[in-house]
């Protein structure tokens, strides 16, 4: 999931990798799981490349609202296809990215998200996603520099497949006075109770309080160092 606001663009970019073509569907899907925007097919020849994007005008009325998009490029079923994915949210009048998430190819059964840095002016949230055709369950939360769940909190999840949610970390929490930081670690731990049958992708971002524009995006992670497997989506 990605955040974006009133006045910026969350654009999908595909590229076709030599020697291979790409073919493949951009789209959008909301945290229902549902498809936003438009969808479009490309017939990509090597190094190639296409672009969709949906304004965030068209999906929030109020200056400083945000609202999470999962960006989704499907390689069509059958077909030699090497795609290469990255999404930017850029500013609508000035046309500046602020924002660069490379396209993952994998996820993790575990997965794992370093530190990330939060102000008194800031906010960290952090998403997961149920991958389809599994679910996720299980719970998110944060953890301290030693290591300590802040704020003794955690929320459970239990995700249908395509749904996603969030769980947010204002910097009030840990700093009380401005330019001080803190760094945090967003935890995700799948329910060992699922069956095998768990399918938590996650992403963490930090954004600025009032304005809602992200300031820091940190991508989920194929593979971390301890998992023991790794899903090809």
């Amino acid at each position: 999931m990605i955040g974006l606001v009133r006045g910026q663009t969350l654009q999908i970019n595909v590229v076709a990798y030599p020697p291979d073509p790409c073919y493949a569907q951009l789209g959008f899907q909301n945290s229902g799981g549902n498809p936003v925007g438009t969808t479009i097919s490309v017939s990509l020849q090597p190094n190639q490349s296409a672009s969709l994007a949906i304004n965030g005008n068209s999906l929030t009325s109020s200056l400083g609202q945000r609202v999470e998009v999962l960006p989704t490029v499907v390689p069509a079923a059958g077909i030699v296809s090497s795609c290469q994915a990255s999404a930017e949210v850029l500013d609508n009048v000035l046309g500046i990215s602020n924002v660069l998430v490379p396209g993952a190819v994998s996820y993790s059964s575990n997965p794992e998200l370093g530190m990330l840095g939060v102000t008194l002016l800031q906010t960290v949230r952090l998403n997961v996603v149920a991958y389809p055709p599994d679910p996720c369950v299980g719970q998110i939360s944060f953890l301290d520099s030693n290591g300590n769940l802040i704020g003794n909190e955690f929320m459970s999840v239990n995700l249908n497949p395509g749904q996603a949610t969030f769980l947010e970390l204002p910097g009030s929490a840990v700093v009380t006075k401005l330019g001080q930081r803190a760094e945090v670690q967003p935890v995700v731990t799948p329910s060992a109770s699922s069956g095998g049958s768990n399918a938590c992708v996650a992403s963490a971002e930090v954004y600025v309080n009032g304005l809602g524009t992200t300031s820091a995006y940190y991508p989920p992670d194929p593979c971390g160092p301890s998992s023991t497997s790794c899903t090809v989506f």
